[in-house]
């Protein structure tokens, strides 16, 4: 079935838990992205990068996935990293420690492509594809939590110590809202306007370095144009073994 068909998935709940799930993987993928701040935090410029980079460089347009993830990022900052008043930061040239900065870059195709899925599984479920059926929607679910959310887990996981449990509740506040259909935009414009200004003036006049210019950005495979294909080749595959 299409999601556009009149028979979407037998019943509105089931679009329900779908969604559930999507902000649960936008969680999983923040908290994330948080730990790599905190890893950061002794190289503020190379962090606030990293940052902008995430907000700008993934994906041309704005969309809901993107200001969920601008919301955590200015969460993140302003409470636990952002120097205090009359404190002098030195922005070193170069992506300070090698070791840190290997790590980032090692999982940044892992953040861009956990970024591009949660928002093709967010279009589809507010309509506005009508390319995939539910359960091609689950499926990319848990390819989502072994290809993205396990790849950095097994990369980040302890590196620092960081306790998720600390913030996962505030970050899951940010998220909850992501299909609210209801959103005064002009008021919205402005939230964003402050939390960019906050996060990125320090990097005003400073271009950015090539090492994080020239991460690469491409375009996975799951909700992508073979995705239907692959999944149903994946499917006969299955069902040969069962009968085998």
């Amino acid at each position: 079935l299409s999601m556009c068909s009149p028979y979407i998935l037998g019943e509105d709940f089931a679009v329900q838990e779908l969604k559930e799930e999507v902000v649960r993987l936008g969680v999983e993928l923040s908290l994330y992205v948080a730990q790599s701040m905190f890893l950061l935090f002794d190289d503020i410029r190379t962090m606030l990068e990293f940052c902008s980079k995430l907000w700008r460089g993934v994906i041309p347009h704005q969309n809901h996935v993107l200001e969920r993830l601008l919301h955590v990022i200015h969460y993140v900052y302003s409470k636990d990293i952002k120097p205090k008043q009359n404190v002098v930061v030195v922005y070193e040239d170069d992506c300070g420690n090698s070791v840190k900065w290997e790590l980032i870059r090692t999982t940044w195709k892992h953040f861009a492509d956990g970024i591009i899925i949660l928002d093709r599984l967010d279009m589809a479920l507010r309509r506005k594809v009508c390319s995939f059926d539910g359960p091609l929607l689950w499926s990319a679910i848990e390819k989502y939590k072994q290809q993205v959310l396990k790849k950095l887990d097994g990369k980040l996981r302890d590196v620092n110590g960081f306790a998720r449990e600390t913030i996962e509740s505030d970050i899951l506040d940010l998220w909850k809202s992501l299909f609210d259909e209801e959103e005064d935009k002009e008021a919205a414009q402005v939230v964003r306007s402050r939390m960019l200004s906050d996060l990125f003036t320090p990097l005003l006049g400073k271009p950015m370095r090539s090492e994080i210019l020239t991460l690469p950005v491409s375009s996975p495979y799951i909700l992508g144009k073979d995705f239907e294909n692959q999944e149903a080749k994946e499917e006969v595959v299955r069902l040969g073994v069962e009968l085998s």
